[in-house]
């Protein structure tokens, strides 16, 4: 029976002392991002509905919250002008993204009949947030906090 050397105590000297593991160092504390400048404020508030708009004329008013949703996720904690002009142009997206599905469903609960109606509203609608959008971005662009009509407050 041979016996194996402890790995702890060397052959010719004295022993070591087990390492202990070092704890991962301590991430920095958590720092706010910092302010935007006013003008940068305004010029990305007006960016969020003008954006908007031209993405509800490219996806047919399908995929145009994602814009003013990323733009104001992105700069919500750096300017209350963008916040608030994000949120507004979020929810005029969304209100038109609902007219959009509840005219296709009514539409097609009325047997193609409702089309008569929901598309001329559709359009309508659409028409309005294209127009609304560039209103909207203009105040912005002034430093306006603008509230758009006709909307549904998903966001508050």
């Amino acid at each position: 029976m041979t016996t194996q050397p402890d790995p702890q105590m060397p052959q010719d000297g004295p022993p070591v002392p087990p390492q202990q593991p070092q704890a991962a160092p301590t991430p920095p504390p958590y720092a706010p991002p910092a302010p935007m400048l006013e003008s940068d404020a305004r010029t990305i508030a007006m960016l969020v509905h003008i954006l908007a708009a031209v993405a509800l004329v490219i996806s047919a008013g399908t995929l145009a919250f994602v814009v003013p949703l990323v733009m104001w996720l992105l700069y919500r904690e750096r300017s209350a002008l963008v916040d608030w002009h994000g949120k507004a142009n979020l929810n005029l997206q969304l209100t038109s993204l609902v007219v959009i599905v509840g005219g296709v469903i009514l539409g097609f609960v009325t047997f193609f009949i409702g089309f008569f109606v929901t598309i001329p509203a559709m359009i309508a609608y659409g028409i309005y947030a294209i127009v609304i959008s560039i209103v909207a971005g203009v105040r912005a662009n002034r430093g306006e906090y603008y509230r758009i009509p006709l909307v549904i407050p998903f966001v508050k």
